[in-house]
């Protein structure tokens, strides 16, 4: 039984739950929250002109599969910043009750409290690094300079050898405050929503652009908010998403790590 099996699972959920009784007091900030990232003395990468993939969305619904067998092979930075923008990019401005952005997926609230990081392995015009993502500039600001050890991806996402080949890996994040403030706990149900929308919206952009993906959702979570230099009281890591070109074509095989990357596991 869900209640006896799995007893934190259950104490969240019924802890988020909403009743009459427990809807009174909600929607007062108790300071203001800034609705975007930027660290204004990090160096930065333009990204260029932001574009959407041309493909039908019929197309990238029938092309998708998860991949573990990524060829060792750059990708574009113009496929990085098309990446970037159509998960969670700034499509547009509109004036609703105020300047409102407007972006690829929903959000509740329309709070935002998601941001991207890219841990940078092969990319054309990208030292390898890590990496902000700047929605409203379309930029990439420089959180670490230096190189990934070539086997740290993989120990950060609990030994999956695969990524190793990957050339990036999309890591999602949330600023808690930005959603709780409004909902409460209950933000949090808000923000795990929000961070499927994007991973979705980049497992179909890359199929879009020809690219391979595979969703992460195990990590050790200190190791990877150290690497990103987040505060966990402030923010934290939720969803990664590895990206790159697939060795194969075979919708089976790509699915499938190599038997000899497959014995490498240890988690």
């Amino acid at each position: 039984m869900f209640r006896a099996d799995h007893p934190l699972a259950w104490t969240y959920h019924r802890g988020t739950s909403r009743w009459p009784f427990n809807m009174h007091g909600l929607n007062a900030p108790t300071h203001e929250t800034p609705p975007f990232k930027e660290d204004l003395e990090a160096a930065t990468v333009e990204l260029g002109a932001p574009a959407l993939p041309a493909a039908t969305l019929g197309d990238v619904l029938r092309r998708r599969s998860s991949c573990r067998r990524f060829a060792s092979e750059s990708i574009e930075l113009a496929e990085l910043g098309s990446l970037l923008h159509g998960a969670y990019g700034v499509l547009a401005t509109i004036d609703l009750w105020g300047e409102f952005c407007e972006r690829p997926v929903p959000s509740g609230g329309g709070l935002y409290p998601l941001e991207l990081y890219v841990l940078c392995q092969r990319v054309e015009g990208l030292a390898g690094g890590v990496y902000h993502y700047v929605p409203l500039g379309h930029r990439l600001e420089v959180v670490r300079a230096d190189p990934l050890p070539s086997h740290l991806t993989s120990e950060m996402f609990l030994g999956q050898p695969y990524l190793v080949s990957a050339a990036a890996i999309m890591l999602i994040t949330a600023v808690v405050e930005r959603s709780l403030w409004k909902y409460e706990d209950r933000g949090y149900r808000y923000i795990l929503l929000e961070a499927g929308h994007v991973a979705q919206n980049l497992n179909l952009c890359a199929e879009g652009l020809g690219l391979a993906s595979l969703n992460l959702g195990g990590f050790f979570d200190e190791d990877l908010m150290a690497l990103l230099k987040l505060d966990a009281d402030r923010e934290i890591a939720l969803y990664g998403v590895a990206l790159g070109k697939a060795a194969t074509g075979d919708r089976c095989e790509r699915r499938r790590p190599l038997e000899a990357e497959g014995a490498l596991r240890r988690f």
